[in-house]
């Protein structure tokens, strides 16, 4: 089977095409958004499918360690949907990111607990100097 008689090409008159005119994008430069084909043997086909696949097998084995792997791997799968990464290197790469990202921000909220602690201490020595 060819591809023409997967996809039989649209048959537009002339007429229809002259109502439209600035409504067609311009030959050669018109995209079709097409997901991807399933593959005929099933195996999966994204990174969070292939880790999802890894514990459904780490599961068959029916042992508690079995399933304690198949349950990190799950959990995996759900991290890198999170960051919609495609491969392993994109998904280090944005958890890399976002681990920078808390870093800083608790960082920021200890020193701003620091500040506010050490002002506190400040005023209740001044108070006991006082008094």
């Amino acid at each position: 089977m060819t591809s023409t008689s997967l996809h039989p090409p649209l048959p537009l008159r002339p007429e229809v095409l002259a109502l439209l005119p600035d409504r067609l994008p311009p030959r050669g430069e018109l995209e079709l958004d097409v997901p991807p084909a399933v593959p005929s043997n099933g195996q999966p086909m994204t990174l969070p499918e292939v880790i999802e696949h890894e514990a459904m097998a780490y599961r068959a084995w029916g042992t508690p360690a079995g399933e304690f792997l198949a349950r990190q791997m799950e959990r995996l799968a759900q991290l890198v949907r999170w960051t919609g990464a495609t491969t392993p290197e994109d998904h280090e790469a944005r958890m890399e990111v976002w681990d920078d990202e808390l870093r800083e921000q608790w960082y920021e909220r200890g020193y701003q607990d620091g500040v506010e602690a050490g002002r506190l201490d400040a005023a209740r020595v001044r108070f006991e100097e006082r008094y």
